[in-house]
């Protein structure tokens, strides 16, 4: 990736997070179909991603910082929070379908940027940031509109 622009780098790695994230929830949705429960699936790919963890420190392809409690607690709410959203995402696919999901995933940044500004003191978004977010509205909106099997449970 030396050899591409900054801009060509951006995108390349936008469309490989894309299909990273695309797959993945694919995959879960796989998942879940055949073992339909949520929170074994996310104890075992937890468990899957420190074993891998561990076992690439073993091997010197790693270099973990070792676990120090000064550092793992403040981690702990984080921790807490990461799974509960990987959990909830979970229960998502477990009842609705893939494109449901991620067209809830995909308004998250709406969330965010409201979060970011009121908890961390960040700015609110750029006029251009609110046309994208407001695309993102419209494009959800008129998915949950058109789809026969989309089906809103709650208020």
């Amino acid at each position: 990736m030396q050899n591409l622009s900054p801009n060509a780098e951006v995108a390349l790695a936008v469309v490989l997070y894309s299909l990273c994230s695309g797959s993945l929830v694919l995959v879960n949705k796989l998942i879940l179909w055949h073992l339909p429960f949520p929170s074994l699936v996310i104890t075992f790919q937890l468990w899957a991603t420190l074993l891998f963890i561990f076992s690439a420190k073993i091997v010197g392809l790693l270099e973990v910082d070792p676990l120090k409690w000064e550092f793992v607690v403040p981690y702990l709410i984080y921790c807490i929070a990461f799974s509960m959203g990987v959990f909830c995402n979970m229960k998502s696919l477990s009842i609705s379908n893939v494109e449901t999901v991620i067209v809830f995933r995909a308004m998250a940044p709406i969330a965010v940027s409201f979060l970011d500004a009121i908890f961390l003191g960040r700015h609110f978004p750029s006029f251009r940031s609110w046309v994208a977010l407001t695309l993102i509205v419209l494009g959800a909106m008129g998915y949950a509109n058109s789809d026969e099997s989309f089906q809103s449970q709650g208020i």
